[in-house]
């Protein structure tokens, strides 16, 4: 989907599922709500990737831990 050019400056879409939600990765300091869950493990982050929603941020937290990589909290 591509992102509509009237949406907020903290709003993003997900890369995965479509849906909009807020993004605090330009934020100064940087404050995000993704701050707060555990991190990715390295092998499971995408460079050309945009920021995911909670839910699919969550659910790929999930598949990490289930596939047995390392999860640290950030």
């Amino acid at each position: 989907m591509k992102p509509s050019a009237s949406r907020a400056e903290g709003s993003a879409r997900c890369p995965l599922c479509g849906n909009a939600f807020d993004c605090g990765m330009h934020a100064t300091p940087f404050e995000c709500w993704c701050r707060e869950m555990p991190a990715l493990p390295a092998e499971r982050l995408k460079p050309d990737r945009r920021c995911l929603c909670p839910e699919c941020l969550a659910a790929e937290i999930a598949r990490a831990a289930q596939a047995g990589s390392d999860i640290e909290p950030s």
